[in-house]
């Protein structure tokens, strides 16, 4: 139930989820493996949890849900290990009740702090400990958010002076280009501080190409700057088709001010890495890169749950 704001959720719905789904057979052929059922399990943001294990199909990761209803689940583990069913745990969420989260990424240098995006631009500093995602601080508006912007896409990275840069995107839709714009925030420990915009890009894929296109439904940057998005095509049918497709969308880059700079492919010079057709039927929503290199993606498929797969591109 709900009390002053804070999400005070049965501790054995957490562990009768992870139950369950743990309890599933192991993903089909294609490589997918379900980590949520039905339409308020899906994966609309995932950050690898930091110094876990990672190897050929093993890792530990953090997800977030979209889902809007009290009581109702926003963040979640994930345990992957070889030749084993995932392992989902619903977590508590202590603080500021979010809306729709759609991105999330990992604190660099500081493990189990992740900031998680909601689509109306509200961004939540959370530590993940203990079966609990509580939050740092009340939520922090991105900065030039407009009325009507749905952002879907948030990631944080740090080069190799130490610097953190954060990256998000409006998802754009259609004729609509997304908007991409890069800052250097301050994560304190209880605060959250983007600062001013110093790169502002608009960006189109070419597929998907039918429906409801979404030309950025999230973006992770990689330790080289190259910067990775996915896009989704959704029919807004609860049951799909669906469809899907990564691209290298360009690079993040430093100026000599130490301000970041986006230089993103133009719609023509952009070839999918993986793509995914209405036949495949996955709406990625969600990317992550373990440090050992491999990419996993993540979806929300509405009625049909969430699934992630492992994967390995070459940028």
């Amino acid at each position: 139930m709900i009390r002053n704001g804070f999400i005070v959720s049965a501790a054995a719905c957490a562990s009768i989820a992870a139950a369950a789904l743990g309890a599933r057979a192991a993903g089909p052929s294609d490589g997918w493996r379900q980590v949520g059922t039905g339409i308020q399990g899906g994966v609309s943001g995932m950050a690898p949890t930091e110094g876990a294990p990672v190897g050929p199909n093993r890792a530990d990761a953090v997800i977030v849900r979209d889902n809007k209803g009290d009581g109702e689940s926003r963040v979640a583990t994930v345990r992957l290990r070889p030749g084993r069913a995932p392992v989902t745990t619903e977590l508590l969420w202590l603080g500021v009740l979010p809306k729709d989260l759609e991105a999330l990424d990992a604190v660099p240098g500081r493990a189990g702090h992740y900031i998680a995006l909601a689509g109306n631009g509200d961004a939540y500093h959370i530590l993940v400990a203990n079966g609990r995602a509580t939050v740092q601080g009340g939520p922090v508006t991105v900065p030039e958010r407009r009325d009507g912007d749905n952002y879907e896409s948030f990631a944080l990275h740090r080069d190799r002076s130490g610097r953190v840069f954060a990256v998000w995107a409006t998802r754009g839709s259609g004729a609509l280009k997304a908007v991409v714009r890069a800052a250097s925030p301050r994560v304190g420990t209880y605060g959250l501080d983007f600062g001013s915009p110093t790169a502002r890009q608009e960006f189109a894929v070419p597929l998907p190409n039918e429906d409801e296109v979404r030309h950025i439904s999230d973006l992770k940057v990689l330790a080289d700057g190259t910067v990775l998005v996915s896009s989704a095509s959704d029919p807004n049918m609860d049951d799909g088709p669906f469809s899907s497709a990564v691209y290298n969308a360009g690079r993040l880059a430093v100026d000599g001010a130490h301000h970041a700079v986006l230089r993103l492919r133009e719609t023509d010079e952009l070839t999918p890495l993986r793509r995914f057709t209405k036949q495949d039927d996955r709406k990625i929503e969600a990317i992550a890169f373990p440090r050992d290199g491999r990419a996993i993606w993540g979806t929300d498929d509405e009625n049909h749950g969430g699934w992630v797969r492992f994967d390995r591109v070459t940028p």
